[in-house]
């Protein structure tokens, strides 16, 4: 109970920091006289702030805030292209293609897939880095029948909208969208540099040819939620 009602008070604090001052916090020593615990479970507390990515330490300095990043706002749907979106809000964002493989599905797939006579999928995995840090992890389940030659097209999946279009396909559609929460495993932590305390939002959806009522992805995101705003609908709408 100590660690919790320590943890509360620093996050109060760095909840009310408005950047105005230096943002060092109380030391260790101090923190463990006004709670009357060990150090030791003031330092545990120090930690999983620093995993959070709340504060940094300084050695002989001490701990402080650190600064609120600019949220980056991304709509819930599965008719936005995240790349677009992304590119009109800062100059500094990349995608990087991490996996592209071929998979069977089977009857007992729990995904919202619907393609009409094609078992064949492929996982089309991109990795999204905003200002050099990777924020954003997202996978595409595209249906196989429509792109039998997309391996040879690898270069082009970064943007899997821009892929579409260059196949003609133009006008888009999303059916479905859940939003949950989850805390990122092994894979995830390793892929988007975060520790298990930094909970991750994710967004399933679908992706249409309006055009031919045709599915064309079952889609996965997994966002840092420490760097994203989420609009629930596409403001044109």
């Amino acid at each position: 109970m100590e660690n919790i009602e320590v943890r509360d008070y620093l996050i109060e604090k760095i909840q009310s920091f408005n950047g105005g001052e230096n943002g060092k916090l109380p030391s260790e020593n101090k923190l463990a006289a006004k709670f009357n615990v060990p150090r030791k479970r003031i330092r545990d507390v120090i930690i999983n702030l620093e995993e959070m990515g709340m504060i940094e330490s300084k050695q002989g300095i001490g701990h402080f805030i650190l600064p609120k990043r600019k949220l980056l706002n991304i709509v819930l749907t599965g008719d936005v292209s995240f790349s677009e979106k992304m590119k009109q809000q800062t100059d500094n964002y990349k995608s990087v293609l991490t996996r592209l493989e071929q998979v069977v599905l089977t009857d007992h797939d729990s995904r919202q897939i619907e393609f009409e006579g094609s078992k064949v999928v492929y996982i089309i995995e991109r990795l999204r880095y905003i200002d050099d840090e990777p924020a954003a992890l997202h996978r595409s389940y595209v249906n196989g029948e429509l792109f039998p030659e997309i391996k040879k097209e690898r270069s082009q999946l970064t943007s899997i909208y821009q892929f579409y279009k260059n196949h003609g396909i133009e006008n888009f559609e999303s059916k479905f969208t859940r939003l949950s929460t989850i805390f990122p495993g092994k894979y995830e932590r390793m892929m988007l540099h975060c520790e298990n305390l930094v909970p991750l939002i994710l967004v399933e959806s679908d992706n249409w040819d309006k055009d031919h009522n045709i599915q064309l992805e079952y889609t996965e995101i997994l966002y840092r939620s420490d760097r994203f705003s989420f609009q629930l609908k596409n403001e044109k709408s």
